[in-house]
């Protein structure tokens, strides 16, 4: 009787948990009372609530418990005796972002952030004011600061700190500062202002569904009454179309779907495009999310967008002011080449990845490819890059070795700007017969000699050549620049690791130091054991002109897409 009365319950009682990200969810269903109802619909029914609506949800507790501990008069109060002391003092938001414009200079938005939903923690323990100066520095035209606590770990205490610190370069000098979060009450305005804000985001998606145009725009009229222009973030076309009637004057165009986190870097130039002129004339538009690289960056400028707001890859930098001035285009970006590539695959994956150079082996290893099947993985990369075989144009003759490589790496990065990644094929004391017979039958861009051959042997190839040098515990600098011979095609020299019983692939480093003197007089790709774990430092001490790597991406001798999705992320960032 017992079984049978437990057996009956559960039959009308199922109990459901439903992860996602931080919260579990607990529904009890009776399916006796609600027969039409299935599991499989009341799992579709509680995962309608986005990640987004959850946020917005918990801010709104959030902010009625703030309110029960610090009335807006105190806030206001705080912001008069601010004023009265000169303490925090506003700077033109707007007006810098606008100027910048003029000059067709690139406005940096660097983000200061502890976590977020998609990729949980990032910098948790990061002493904000330090990160903040560190932007300052190195030239940001805003910070911006997260303020929410529950995924971002985020915290009003962050946007004082940061202030505080960097009201030590002068009001004129600092960068504005701009608190992120979701602002769904004047309330939140007020303490923003307060705490040193100069500005705040207004998110068209957080807004009440049934009175978005009013909150907006009241909350908006509130932040201008505080004497800040606030950014307004839209992510679709009805948005940017609400936030333009409300009289938005700075607007950012989210690449990241609030909803459900996925980026998309075409949202920003497939709505910049439906904008008329007379509309961008007083707009200022920036790009949010998603941006990690250079490459990025050239992308949103092609549709005229002259500002970017850069978070996660500032935040993992190990250098955030050279990575600043790499977005900027003040300084070059650290070039990648993932060599040894077998398939067709894994070589559009190495590409999608960010990928710079795709090496195929010719010489006898046990990466060693077929003239077939290099030809079918040159085939897919021409299709993912849309274009053909590139022959890298030759600089001008110059005086020195020195000069001509420098000249060499200017050229290999115009080739990259219209065909991105190029193919190298790698050879190791091979005769000039077979490399010959190879490039009269497989389209490729660029030759890599990495045995013991001559530099004049580039004398007698028509493509441009890069030049391995095995580096042992004997060598320096100074040796290894003298050992640099002439050759009409030689384009770059490559450091490896030598070893007596390989030509590349050892896993192992050699002395760092050789490759940062050497950089000081000639650009380098820097090779040998390099991986996803070291190639942030090496890029950091040595500064290669690029990097190359091969068994530090492979998993069981082959390899594996995530560690070179690593590999690339880990040296761009």
């Amino acid at each position: 009787k017992k079984r049978k009365k437990e057996e009956r319950r559960r039959s009308l009682i199922s109990i459901l948990e439903l992860g996602s990200d931080n919260q579990v969810f607990h529904f009890q269903i009776n399916f006796e009372n609600n027969s039409s109802i299935k599991k499989k619909e009341v799992c579709e029914m509680t995962s309608q609530q986005t990640i987004l609506e959850r946020i917005i949800e918990q801010r709104k507790k959030d902010v009625e418990e703030a309110k029960r501990e610090i009335g807006i008069e105190e806030w206001k109060k705080e912001i008069e005796k601010n004023k009265l002391e000169k303490r925090f003092e506003l700077n033109d938001f707007y007006g810098r972002l606008k100027d910048n414009r003029k000059k067709n200079k690139l406005s940096v938005l660097g983000e200061m952030k502890r976590a977020s939903p998609s990729k949980g923690d990032i910098a948790i323990d990061i002493n904000a004011s330090e990160q903040g100066m560190k932007y300052a520095l190195a030239g940001v035209t805003v910070i911006s600061c997260l303020t929410e606590p529950t995924w971002f770990k985020g915290t009003l205490k962050d946007l004082s700190e940061i202030r505080l610190a960097i009201d030590s370069l002068g009001n004129e000098n600092r960068p504005s500062l701009l608190r992120k979060d979701f602002l769904i009450d004047e309330y939140q305005i007020y303490e923003a202002r307060a705490k040193g804000a100069d500005t705040i985001l207004l998110i068209v998606a957080a807004m009440e569904r049934n009175q978005i145009s009013q909150q907006l725009n009241h909350l908006i009229q509130v932040s201008r009454s505080l004497g800040m222009e606030p950014l307004v973030e839209v992510n679709n076309s009805e948005e940017i179309k609400l936030a333009l009637q409300v009289g938005s004057k700075v607007i950012g165009i989210n690449n990241r779907n609030l909803h459900d986190f996925q980026v998309d870097l075409s949202t920003t130039t497939r709505i910049v495009e439906n904008l008329d002129a007379n509309q961008q004339e007083d707009l200022i538009l920036i790009a949010l999310s998603g941006i990690s690289n250079r490459r990025d960056v050239e992308y949103f400028e092609s549709s005229g967008v002259k500002a970017v707001l850069v978070g996660e890859s500032l935040m993992r930098s190990k250098n955030p002011r050279d990575k600043i001035l790499e977005l900027s285009g003040l300084k070059r970006e650290t070039l990648v080449k993932i060599c040894g590539l077998m398939d067709s695959s894994m070589a559009v994956h190495t590409a999608n990845s960010g990928a710079d150079f795709i090496g195929l082996v010719f010489a006898k290893s046990r990466r060693q490819v077929s003239i077939e099947l290099a030809n079918e993985i040159v085939s897919s990369i021409h299709s993912y890059r849309k274009t053909g075989q590139h022959l890298v144009q030759p600089p001008s003759t110059s005086s020195s070795t020195e000069e001509s490589l420098k000249s060499w790496g200017e050229s290999f990065e115009r080739a990259l700007a219209n065909a991105r990644p190029l193919i190298v094929g790698v050879f190791a004391d091979n005769d000039l017969e077979f490399i010959r017979s190879v490039c009269e039958s497989v389209p490729l861009d660029i030759i890599q000699l990495s045995g013991h051959e001559e530099y004049s042997m580039t004398n007698s190839l028509d493509l441009p050549c890069w030049k391995a040098i095995h580096v042992g515990p004997k060598h320096d600098h100074n040796q290894i620049l003298g050992s640099v011979g002439e050759g009409r095609q030689l384009g770059l020299v490559l450091l490896d690791t030598q070893d007596p019983n390989v030509r590349g692939g050892t896993g192992r480093t050699f002395d760092w130091k050789i490759a940062q003197q050497l950089g000081e007089s000639i650009p380098f790709f820097l090779a040998g054991g390099l991986s996803p774990e070291n190639v942030a430092d090496a890029v950091s001490q040595c500064h290669p002109f690029g990097v190359d790597v091969s068994s530090g991406v492979e998993s069981d001798g082959k390899k594996d897409p995530k560690k070179i999705a690593a590999f690339i992320q880990q040296c761009k960032q």
